[in-house]
């Protein structure tokens, strides 16, 4: 009976053991998030695992991977190396390696970065948007590509007369004033007032 009481006490102490050291490896962990967080870092969104790679290149050695979820620090990046792919230079576990991103499809996304590297862009999949009128427009059909929090969207709506047909120019600014635009067809349910739009010749010129 006493060996019995023993290995529970035993026991008991093992499990406080293992469950004081999860709970100070997780405040450890949430410190070092918080300090992550204070520069420039990224966070994985893709839904498979990303290498890590030695240098940035897809077919450079792999040194590891990275799972969506998880943040880094952000050592350095490289744009020009690639048509596809944004390089990012991580602090990973220890180590410092490259992981990849999409230029058009993002896998993660990017804080506090200092320098702006995406012109932002607008796309979407139809060439025609239809809406019942002028006052109806709006962007849950766009796509947009920026890696920059909360870009404006303007709009302009030109009347090509001798077609009669109408036409929406999108206009997309990121936080630091890189722009772009595109231009969609689109049809009305009921057609806007001329004072509302604007002649598309002007446009042209």
């Amino acid at each position: 009976m006493k060996q019995f009481i023993r290995c529970l006490l035993f026991l008991g102490i093992i499990g406080i053991g293992v469950f004081l050291f999860f709970v100070f490896k997780n405040h450890e962990t949430e410190k070092n998030l918080d300090e992550i967080k204070k520069g420039w870092y990224v966070e994985v969104i893709y839904n498979k695992p990303i290498n890590v790679r030695k240098e940035a290149d897809e077919n450079s050695e792999s040194i590891g991977k990275v799972n969506k979820g998880e943040i880094y620090k952000v050592l350095d990046v490289e744009t020009e190396k690639s048509n596809i792919y944004f390089w990012y230079k991580i602090d990973f576990k220890g180590k410092v390696g490259w992981i990849a991103s999409g230029k058009r499809n993002f896998w993660v996304n990017d804080y506090n970065n200092p320098t702006d590297i995406v012109t932002p862009e607008v796309k979407f999949e139809s060439n025609t948007y239809y809406v019942r009128s002028i006052d109806d427009i709006n962007y849950k059909h766009l796509t947009i590509i920026e890696d920059k929090p909360n870009p404006v969207i303007t709009h302009v709506v030109y009347h090509e007369k001798d077609k009669d047909q109408y036409w929406i120019l999108y206009t997309i600014t990121d936080a630091v004033g890189k722009s772009s635009s595109k231009m969609q067809r689109i049809i009305f349910e009921v057609n806007p007032d001329e004072s509302r739009v604007l002649d598309f010749l002007d446009y042209k010129k």
